[in-house]
């Protein structure tokens, strides 16, 4: 989801307008055959880079030319971070909807869709603890899995869709998100062209692995996701510093500064993981 819609739940789940769910807290749902589909209709849809990854893997295909086919590319307002969301989908049916109401890529559907109806809001604090509430979303009125008979707690819904291990890569990539935005400030420098440059590492796995010889034999693709996360937050302290943003600030000014060492230290993270000593 966007910043301004994360915003938005968090406040709502702490106003009470919107009820949280704990671990053991049980409820019924199962999806009706009757109805399949119906949900995968004219709904926005926001994929982080481990749904992105997911999905293009499954489908033989690079992040790059996913986002391509079934994506639309857009800037949140406030911080002009780069997101991508499914683009059929909000005009009408799913593109993987198949015939009958069967999903092409269910195996591989993004994080929101395999907990659906349970959703999940994430904050992370200036002590770099980390707050998140369950809550179920607004029922739909085409939706007949809440009548069923089927009932489970919060945490068996959630280890039946293997959520923990999406949520797990989506939390690195929003803790990321929260640094760029609260310490880095990239509302006031980050422009169009440094959102093209982060694109390989957020959606286009294949780009670095290729530009760098990096075969799935060396790095797996959770190993090397987690990679990517740390040299893109290593590249990004550095390009805010020369703007006068951030702990590496040293130019107030806001002149933007080219350090031909950056990239060499990004390679290395990406390499192994680590950081040059």
């Amino acid at each position: 989801m966007t910043l301004k819609m994360h915003r938005d739940l968090v406040d709502r789940l702490e106003s009470g307008e919107t009820a949280e769910m704990g671990m053991e807290d049980s409820f019924n749902f199962a999806c009706d055959d009757r109805c399949m589909g119906r949900c995968c209709n004219t709904i926005k849809i926001v994929l982080d880079p481990w749904d992105v990854e997911s999905m293009a893997r499954h489908l033989g295909i690079t992040g790059r030319e996913f986002i391509e086919n079934f994506c639309a590319l857009e800037d949140d307002p406030q911080s002009r971070w780069p997101y991508v969301k499914l683009s059929h989908v909000e005009n009408g049916p799913c593109v993987f909807l198949m015939e009958g109401g069967k999903c092409r890529i269910y195996p591989a559907r993004s994080r929101n869709c395999r907990t659906y109806p349970v959703g999940r809001a994430v904050r992370f604090n200036e002590d770099g603890t980390k707050e998140e509430k369950y809550f179920l979303v607004e029922k739909q009125n085409f939706c007949l899995g809440h009548g069923s008979s089927c009932r489970r707690t919060l945490r068996e819904w959630l280890e039946d869709s293997d959520a923990p291990a999406y949520y797990r890569r989506s939390d690195q990539y929003f803790e990321l998100i929260h640094y760029v935005n609260t310490v880095l400030q990239a509302g006031r420098w980050l422009n169009s062209r440094i959102a093209r440059m982060i694109m390989p590492f957020l959606y286009g796995p294949e780009v670095l692995r290729a530009k760098l010889g990096i075969p799935e034999g060396e790095a797996g693709h959770e190993e090397f996701y987690e990679r990517r996360i740390k040299a893109l937050k290593v590249l990004l302290t550095e390009l805010a510093a020369g703007f006068g943003f951030g702990p590496l600030a040293k130019v107030p000014d806001g002149e933007e500064v080219e350090d031909a060492g950056i990239m060499d230290r990004v390679g290395e993270i990406l390499l192994k993981g680590e950081e040059p000593r």
